[in-house]
């Protein structure tokens, strides 16, 4: 994927997620999600440049989108905590992204907001 087609996703997964935020129709899971995308690291553009230039993210990249295509049909079938579940796997898959990013010294400095990040050792960071 070339960062002009990621930056192109990039659009149509914000669209995603908000029409799933708004379908919940909840206050606090909106204040929540805007809280959290707010931040420079967490929202999905931060990932452009670290996308279209590691193999593991783009890996990460294509688990994401069957991730979207599950939530959705567990929103159909009407399974809500299959939803839950998904949506936080999903999640869970962005903060690996976002450590896979972190950890390598090529791709650290293209996540906007990095140098607000504190980096352990590795040693430090298992204690």
């Amino acid at each position: 994927m070339t960062v002009d087609s990621f930056s192109a996703y990039v659009e149509l997964n914000e669209q995603f997620h908000r029409i799933i935020v708004d379908l919940a129709d909840s206050a606090v899971l909106s204040r929540q999600i805007a809280r959290a995308v707010s931040l420079p690291f967490a929202s999905a553009s931060a990932f452009v440049m670290v996308q279209a230039r590691l193999p593991e993210a783009q890996t990460m990249f294509t688990v994401a989108q069957d991730h979207h295509r599950c939530i959705v049909r567990a929103i159909e079938a009407r399974e809500g905590h299959r939803a839950e579940a998904l949506m936080r796997e999903h999640a869970r898959l962005a903060r690996r992204n976002l450590e896979l990013a972190l950890r390598n010294r090529q791709t650290r400095g293209l996540v906007p907001g990095s140098n607000l990040i504190t980096f352990l050792s590795h040693a430090a960071a298992w204690n």
